[in-house]
């Protein structure tokens, strides 16, 4: 029987090698590694969870859960997740979960569907193509979860409440009508969100939220803050393992 299970949510953007010129590195994990941190962490005794599966478990606290694919009552659980919606998610890392078995959760951008990444560009990043609703569906039907991440990637304190849960609420609907699922969790863009904005995403109808900052889900976590650890291109899980014990992924 597990007593108070703890949960480490992982932060993925983009699966493939960073171009030379690209403003934001850190937001690529190459395919070789993302398999390699997926094979160590399934080595490690890590049971794969899409953030509903993770609340299932969560909610259930100590009990012995008997099913097999949520974990059987172990103690160490990882849900990988992966925000904005860029197609390198499909085409390099969807054969890659495939492969180990396991599966993640993908916050879309849900205007920008089929689109492009118009928020990252005006930063100066490179274009980035986003999944199209082909990809989208492709992935669900494998497991994979889909979340929402708003209409247009704002920041959500910085623009009005009603603008804030117009972007909340209808990147969950339109994401609902195109896909015929529920859409349970949200991701706050670039993290940005305050007290206001987590009743939002509450009154909103999901789940949960995640946030950017560095933690694991335990005992007693606010669900509509859910801390993440994130994966950046030059991570190295050897020494990421000492140099995070503080948050204590490796358990």
């Amino acid at each position: 029987m597990a007593k108070n299970p703890k949960f480490t949510i992982l932060l993925y953007h983009k699966i493939g090698k960073y171009p030379h010129n690209a403003k934001f590195p850190g937001l690529y994990v190459a395919e070789e590694d993302f398999d390699r941190q997926i094979k160590y962490l399934k080595n490690a005794g890590y049971t794969f969870l899409t953030l509903s599966e993770l609340k299932t478990v969560y909610d259930a606290g100590s009990l012995n859960l008997t099913n097999p694919t949520l974990g059987g009552g172990k103690k160490k659980y990882a849900a990988i997740t992966f925000d904005d919606g860029s197609k390198s998610v499909y085409s390099g890392g969807l054969k890659v979960m495939r492969n180990n078995g396991v599966k993640a959760t993908v916050f879309m951008v849900s205007g920008l569907v089929g689109g492009v990444n118009g928020w990252d560009i005006k930063n100066g990043e490179n274009m980035d193509e986003m999944l199209n609703l082909s990809e989208l569906k492709e992935m669900a039907e494998y497991g994979i979860e889909i979340g929402a991440h708003t209409l247009t990637h704002p920041h959500l304190t910085l623009i009005s409440s009603e603008e804030a849960f117009n972007e909340i609420s209808l990147s969950k609907k339109n994401l609902e009508d195109l896909l015929g699922a529920n859409v349970n969790f949200f991701a706050y863009p670039y993290g940005d969100y305050n007290e206001e904005t987590k009743k939002l995403v509450e009154k909103a109808g999901f789940y949960g939220a995640c946030i950017t900052k560095t933690g694991i889900v335990k005992k007693g976590s606010d669900f509509f803050a859910l801390k993440r650890v994130a994966i950046r291109h030059n991570t190295d899980f050897l020494k990421f393992k000492r140099k995070i014990c503080k948050v204590r992924l490796f358990y």
